[in-house]
């Protein structure tokens, strides 16, 4: 982890500090030109992951630039859903104006009655395949399978396999589990168990149950966790049980400094795709109305843990060469393309 990504992170932590629950709006920075809103998902910032990264583009392309920007963390959907109308229907004292509505829970709120917007205001929704949204509504997905299924693959000489994710009706997750499901199964000839935390949202935003249920399962285990910010209390285990076997696979950015037991991370770089896509908004250039990459595109990647061997305590014999999930890596990257290609040609 680089120092300017630990000094935002503290500055994360600062501004959840000093703003409570209460103040759903924060003006974190306010200049003359064109104007940035965000409202996170319901599972708010400082999960060290999706909501943080995205939080990293944004604000390093808003200080860069003559931006105003707000952020709005919701407590739920139908908080989100004032905050879309309050937008739409506010003054707007910029040129241009934008919204990002960080999560795919959003995308029941662009209904067939959606109101027009105004011509100087453009919203992006993450993680959305629509392509047929209302006039000025622009959508981005970044496209899990092929990079999950690399995931599955490597693991494959793992005994036993589980997906730990945060609830059964996430459509961006379910693609994630399918990839690795099917990667571990192809691979191995297993089956990788589902364990949901929850039956809702609540279940990003609970490391105390990710906690018990990494505790609980077996210690030859590899973990693939999809719960957001309840990824946490999975590195809180294996970090406080030095000598536990357990395997857990970095989500959304490098989490190889949460914990010593994770030999590669699944990568979104959506701090990337972002950045292109508010370039060209800026600057008044054609943008699509719908963005879409996988890990042929570069939008998702698998990083393999170069420092792993030299950190960890305890390992499994099928694992003892420096070089191991690296050559697995490169063992499995081409069928995981061929799987991605196949999956999305369907």
């Amino acid at each position: 982890m680089n120092k300017q990504r630990i000094l935002l992170i503290l500055v994360l932590s600062v501004l959840l500090t000093l703003f409570s629950c209460d103040d759903r709006e924060r003006h974190l920075v306010r200049q003359s030109g064109p104007s940035i809103t965000v409202i996170t998902s319901t599972g708010n910032l400082g999960d060290n992951g999706y909501n943080d990264l995205i939080f990293e583009g944004i604000i390093h392309f808003a200080t860069k630039n003559d931006l105003s920007l707000s952020l709005v963390s919701p407590k739920d959907k139908q908080e989100a859903q004032g905050a879309l109308q309050e937008w739409i229907t506010a003054r707007s004292y910029s040129k241009k104006s934008l919204l990002i509505m960080a999560s795919s829970e959003y995308e029941t709120l662009f209904t067939s009655n959606f109101p027009e917007i105004d011509k100087s205001k453009n919203v992006l929704l993450f993680e959305s395949d629509k392509k047929d949204m209302p006039e000025g509504v622009f959508t981005l997905s970044l496209r899990r399978y092929g990079a999950s299924y690399l995931c599955g693959s490597m693991a494959s000489e793992c005994p036993e396999a589980y997906v730990i994710a945060a609830c059964p009706n996430d459509s961006t997750i379910n693609l994630a589990i399918k990839g690795f499901q099917q990667g571990y199964k192809t691979a191995s000839g297993k089956t990788a168990e589902i364990i949901y935390l929850s039956d809702d949202a609540d279940g990003y935003s609970n490391p105390e149950d990710a906690y018990s249920v990494t505790k609980s399962l077996p210690d030859n285990a590899f973990i693939f966790p999809l719960a957001g910010g309840s990824n946490n209390g999975i590195y809180k285990f294996v970090r406080e049980n030095m000598f536990t076997g357990i395997l857990v696979a970095g989500m959304d950015v490098d989490c190889s400094p949460f914990s010593t037991r994770t030999p590669y991370s699944l990568i979104l770089n959506i701090d990337e795709v972002l950045n292109d896509f508010l370039d060209k908004w800026l600057e008044g250039k054609i943008v699509d109305k719908h963005t879409e990459g996988g890990l042929s595109d570069g939008f998702v990647n698998v990083n393999v843990n170069s420092t792993f061997f030299e950190n960890i305590i305890v390992w499994e014999e099928y694992y003892d060469s420096v070089d191991y999930w690296q050559q697995m890596y490169d063992k499995y990257y081409q069928s995981a393309l061929d799987a991605e290609r196949s999956y999305y040609e369907k």
